[in-house]
This record gives structure tokens, sequence and C-alpha cells, in this order.
């Protein structure tokens, strides 16, 4: 069976870390999305992958290539304007060659292997078949209904008010008479589910581990914690320096090259990427993710933080529950304030919308390449763009 992951939709909504990366891209817990996806669908046996690309597609070729280091043959289509999933899936038609096949959203993250329990169901029942899960909230995707046998009964596109219910999860093994209800819809992927679902022809397969859809970008670090939970033990490169008195509680993954300077402390679980410089009394607690080539300077305190890889962090800063950019630079005494003086949740702007995130602890988000000088404060939820110059905080 062959497997279409859909990776061409620029996500506006992820601002400030879209702008210069496809979302399949984004790395959580020291992997890219989409090699997750990648190694969990050769795992269930599916070699043959075409991925769909536009925005970014540059660095997703680049990194992956054919597929051989992954043992895997990869090959991509452009889909040229962003018309939907049905138009991306459409794309793909020719490819195929007429078989069922395995359609996989690029943006969706679970911490286990669906792809194997989706099989066996589509094995045994022969269905269109759509994996389903119930998320902590449900009122961001369209909601599913099953019957006493797995089928899909309905689909709700908007649901209205806050009650729980399953979703897709964005993960699908359709016959090739999805293209020709894809036809007859306009190529509107939604509505050609309502047909599949109408005419009583659409499985679940329910899915009861941890998964995550990535649309804002807190998201990301509840997907780095979702990833890091199922952590045991912990691994570290033979290569890896530990200068002086360095102390480690819990599973931590240390990559190669890593200088770790005396006196610092880390909290598992947390990932510390090839070639990172941590210097001296540095605290990194729990579920913080340091992506390649960072530098954190003396007396730094980094918590439930993703930083890309690159980046430099000045002495004396605070960074807590926060996501860094690529090749960021933040100077000495910066700190992120994480949450409001009475607690309450705190909400981002988000392409010109404030929307509320739930949450009574959330830091800043910085854009690649962003330069921040020394001293500042960051409120809640601030988010700084891509490649803004904000100078140090003189006073006098």
């Amino acid at each position: 069976m062959k497997a279409v992951i859909l990776a061409a939709n620029p996500s506006r909504r992820l601002s400030p870390f879209i702008e210069q990366r496809a979302k399949p891209m984004l790395r959580i817990a020291g992997r890219l999305i989409l090699e997750y996806t990648l190694k969990a669908l050769r795992q269930a046996g599916l070699r043959e992958i075409m991925v769909v690309v536009n925005h970014e597609q540059e660095s997703i070729r680049a990194h992956f290539g054919s597929g051989d280091h992954l043992n895997l043959n990869l090959d991509y289509i452009v889909q040229e304007t962003p018309k939907g999933i049905g138009n991306a899936l459409w794309t793909c038609l020719p490819w195929l060659d007429g078989e069922p096949f395995c359609l996989v959203y690029g943006d969706v993250l679970s911490n286990g292997n669906p792809f194997i329990p989706m099989l066996d169901a589509f094995s045994e029942s022969g269905q269109d078949l759509a994996l389903v899960t119930l998320p902590a909230s449900s009122r961001e995707f369209g909601n599913v209904y099953l019957d006493p046998e797995m089928r899909i009964s309905k689909l709700v596109e908007k649901p209205v008010g806050s009650q729980a219910n399953y979703v897709f999860a964005g993960m699908f093994i359709l016959h090739q008479n999805i293209f020709s209800r894809l036809e007859l819809n306009g190529q509107s992927m939604s509505r050609a589910f309502q047909d599949l679902i109408q005419d009583s022809v659409m499985k679940a397969c329910l899915w009861e581990e941890g998964w995550i859809d990535i649309i804002y970008p807190w998201h990301i670090l509840e997907a780095n914690q979702l990833m890091m939970k199922s952590w045991k033990e912990s691994r570290i490169d033979q290569s890896v320096e530990l200068k002086g008195r360095v102390q480690i509680e819990g599973p931590v993954v240390i990559e190669a090259g890593v200088r770790i300077e005396s006196g610092s402390v880390l909290k598992g679980p947390c990932y510390i990427g090839r070639d990172c410089y941590i210097g001296n009394n540095v605290l990194i607690r729990s579920y913080t993710a340091l992506g390649p080539g960072s530098i954190v300077g003396y007396g730094c305190e980094l918590k439930n933080s993703v930083v890309f890889g690159s980046s430099d962090i000045g002495r004396l800063s605070f960074l807590g529950d926060s996501v860094l950019g690529e090749k960021t630079q933040l100077g000495s005494g910066l700190t992120t304030v994480n949450h409001s003086p009475d607690y309450s949740p705190i909400s981002c702007e988000i392409d010109g919308e404030m929307i509320q995130t739930s949450l009574t602890k959330l830091g800043a988000f910085i854009g690649d390449g962003a330069t921040l000088g020394a001293r500042h404060t960051l409120s809640p939820g601030s988010i700084i763009p891509v490649k803004k110059n904000i100078p140090d905080n003189i006073t006098l």
C-alpha cells in the first residue's frame, strides 16, 4: 500500500514559526514532525510515499531527499496553489495506480504508531477507514459520531458548544473511489467524506493514546510534552563532555558534541541537541528541548520550552513555557513572564485576532532570526516576529 502525506499548507496561525519552514518541519522533542510520521509508516510496512509540498518545500526535499536513509522511497509533487485538502490529494491520482492508499495530514502527531491498528482494521473490514480520537477539546475540529458497528454515522464540521466528542485524527485509508466523490463535490474533501458517511461505507479506528493537531504556537509546547512523557530512560552520547559536577535527574537525551559546564542541573524529561553548549550553573527543567548548535549562558533557567536550534541565550536569562525559532539571540538578563498576576488564562494575538489559549502559564514565541537585547521582560503570550531586532534595554 502507498501513502500520501499532505505537507503543502502554510498555516498562518502558527506564525512566527511558519514563515521560514513547512509545518511538518517543526522540531518536537528533538525530531521533525515529518520524521515521526515517516518512521511510523515504515514500521507499519508502508515504504512508497508521496509528499505533497508547496510552502518552503526546499527544506523538506533537502532534508529527506529520496528517503534512502530511512529505507523509504519518497516522491514529491507540488500543489501549485493552496486550494484545500481535496485538491492536494487530487494531484496524486496518477501516482496511486488505482489501489487503496493511506492518507496522512502532515501536521498531526501521536506518541505511538496508529498505522498498525489502522491497517489491521482495514484488512478486516475492507471499507474506507478514518482514525478517530477524543482530544481534550473538540471545538476546533469536525466532530464525528459512531454507530454500534464502528461506522461513522455523522460528521459535524463546525460544532457548537464545548462538549467533547470524537474527531478525525488526520489519518485515513481510502479506496480509489474517493476521487469520483471529490470530482462530484468540486474537490471538497469534507463533502466527499460526507458522501461516504451518508452511504455508511466509512468505518472508524479508535485511537486512545496521545494525539495532537498542531494549530497554534502553544501547541508546539503541548506536542513536546506529549512526546517526552513516554520517555523511560536516558540516552547520553559517549562524546558528551560533563565538566565538573553536573546533576542529571530523570530521563534525558543528550546528543553528540554537547558540552555542559560545572554546576548545571538537568531535570528530565529534557532533550539537548547535537553540539550544544551549556554554561555554568544552568538549570534545564522538565519538558525543555534544546535544538542543535544552541548556546545557553551562565546562570540561565529554561523550563518547559522548545528551542529549535542555533540560538544563543544570554547569561542570567529565564525562558519559561516559550518557543524560540532558529538562529535567535537573546541578550543577558532577559525574562519571559509566564503567568498573569492572578493566574488568569492567557490570550495571544494570532493573525489580528485575540485567541484564548485556556492556559494559565505561557511565555513568549520568538520568531526565527530575531535578536533581543539585554534586560528585556516579555509579557505572557508575547509574539516576536521573524528577524525582529530589539536593542538593549538601557535605562541610563
